[in-house]
């Protein structure tokens, strides 16, 4: 028995050990759901019965490793089936219910509701639930902000959020630094490390419905602080894909540090008056897009390209030191250090490579804060010569919706972002033969790896279909199906030289495989 338990794990990197656990059953009550947290210890289970709960008062737990809170939902129900509903009456700004995971083992919550109330919960700014620390599966749950609430979910974690049901009248889960490298606030880490495409180092979501009303489209979720989000195999009806927020935005903060966004499927819902923006929106950092569906005439665009410092349409830069200025010369004259354009004498106009922009890495650390934020490589404000990352994009189905002037590529970085340089559109469709439709030369292509060119362009992408076994699944029915079909994505880093360059990571997430025996605790 041990042996078959320590085979199936071996996907995931942990190790197993035995050790006694309690489950601590609360009477619903925000009052006694603390009291039974406060007694827990690593490995411990706190439930939550069948019934509807007012919380009128917050709840903080310091988690232990390895606990979990479960509600009475079932776990074979997309979103629980509502058996145990949390509704928020904490009638404050605050965040209703706040969860420090700890830095070893996985927190796992599972199995509830959480309901914002038009009367008590309007407009919450923060959101219901904030969720940080070290690494976390919740799954099984339904979040439901439709009465009012603006935010559900803060994430600054690792991990994976499955089979969740997101109902929402304006944006879904919001998601900052979800991998922290030394803790800054400010991402500097996240941006100074390795992108590692295809690795645990995300927080996953996967096999979600959101849905939103249809008065108004709504944003599935935001990013800043060097997130990295896998969002792949969801299901959006009436939504946006994934958007967020770029260095420029607030303060020292810095943007979205990596996405993949792949295998997912947009609907609009019937009698929408306005159809969502776009299937993706790419403000800052690298990012795979890829597989993904939306019916005709569902979105107004496909993919949105933008650098926030290029101006003032949606946030004042403050120059530096205090600030990080705009980008380039172009729009108020001044251009910003940050910027390697203008550090370089390249490109001061456009400051191009912009701090941080869509198809930009690794860099070197910057540390301190304004006024004294500096390249700690250089010792002063300069750009931290981050490497070129280029955005691969294929395989993805949209046809923007007629009369709104959207495009696939929707580029408002005004030059700062450039096809065959900054990211590579994909091929017109599926590969033919060796040579046809993509030819080597620009953009990015996919098929077999026996179709694919023999010559290329360095920087050109191509993703062979037949190639990998990451994907396990034999019967997904979210997002668009792609049931035993994997894929890896070459690059051309040479002329007429083909690179592996990304393997997505196992599918299903391997933290969603089969609950571990009684005692059994899975740990890093």
């Amino acid at each position: 028995m041990i042996v078959r338990m320590m085979l199936a794990l071996s996907l995931c990197p942990f190790t197993v050990r035995f050790a006694h656990a309690t489950t601590y059953d609360s009477d619903g009550s925000s009052s006694d759901v603390q009291a039974k947290m406060n007694l827990c210890s690593a490995g411990d289970t706190v439930t939550v019965p069948a019934g509807t709960f007012t919380w009128t008062h917050g709840v903080v737990w310091n988690a232990p490793a390895d606990v979990t809170l479960k509600g009475a939902g079932s776990l074979s129900t997309q979103g629980g089936g509502d058996a145990t509903v949390i509704v928020d009456g904490y009638n404050s700004s605050a965040v209703l219910f706040v969860v420090n995971a700890n830095a070893t083992g996985v927190l796992r919550i599972a199995g509830l509701t959480v309901r914002g109330d038009a009367t008590y919960s309007p407009l919450k700014q923060n959101g219901m639930i904030t969720v940080s620390g070290g690494q976390v599966r919740i799954d099984h749950c339904h979040f439901d902000t439709t009465m009012g609430t603006i935010k559900s979910f803060f994430f600054y974690v690792y991990g994976v959020l499955d089979h969740c049901i997101f109902d929402t009248s304006v944006v879904g889960p919001y998601f900052g630094n979800g991998v922290q490298f030394g803790g800054s606030i400010q991402a500097n880490e996240a941006w100074a490390a390795p992108t590692n495409f295809g690795t645990a180092n995300f927080f996953f979501l996967e096999d979600n419905l959101l849905r939103g009303i249809t008065s108004t489209p709504f944003a599935i979720g935001d990013g800043w602080t060097g997130s990295r989000i896998v969002w792949r195999f969801n299901t959006i009806q009436g939504g946006s894909g994934f958007e967020g927020h770029a260095t420029g935005h607030a303060g020292d903060d810095r943007g979205v540090r990596a996405t993949e966004i792949y295998g997912n499927s947009y609907t609009v819902l019937p009698d929408q008056v306005n159809p969502p923006y776009s299937m993706a929106n790419v403000p800052s950092g690298t990012t795979v897009i890829w597989g993904n569906s939306a019916e005709d005439n569902d979105l107004k665009n496909g993919i949105v390209f933008n650098v926030t410092r290029k101006n003032n349409d949606t946030y004042n830069q403050i120059a530096t030191p205090g600030g990080w200025g705009y980008a380039g010369t172009a729009f108020n004259g001044t251009g910003s250090n940050w910027d390697g354009g203008t550090v370089n004498g390249t490109d001061t106009v456009l400051g191009y490579p912009c701090l941080d922009q869509p198809g930009r890495g690794q860099g070197d650390l910057l540390t301190g804060v304004f006024p004294t934020k500096i390249n700690s490589t250089t010792g002063d404000i300069h750009w931290p010569n981050q490497a070129l990352e280029p955005i691969y994009i294929w395989s993805n189905h949209v046809v923007p919706y007629d009369g709104y002037g959207g495009t696939f590529y929707s580029n408002v970085t005004l030059g700062r972002v450039v096809a065959d340089r900054d990211y590579y559109a994909q091929a017109s469709g599926v590969q033919t033969t060796s040579s046809s439709p993509f030819d080597g030369t620009t953009g990015t292509g996919w098929g077999t790896l026996a179709n694919r060119p023999t010559t290329c362009t360095a920087g050109v992408g191509y993703f062979a279909t037949d190639q990998g076994s990451w994907n396990t699944s034999s019967s997904n029915p979210y997002g668009v199906q792609q049931n035993g079909a994997s894929g890896v994505l070459y690059q051309c880093t040479a002329p007429n030289t083909w690179t592996l360059y990304y393997t997505p990571y196992p599918y299903p997430h391997p933290l969603q495989g089969p609950n571990p025996p009684e005692h059994l605790h899975i740990l890093p």
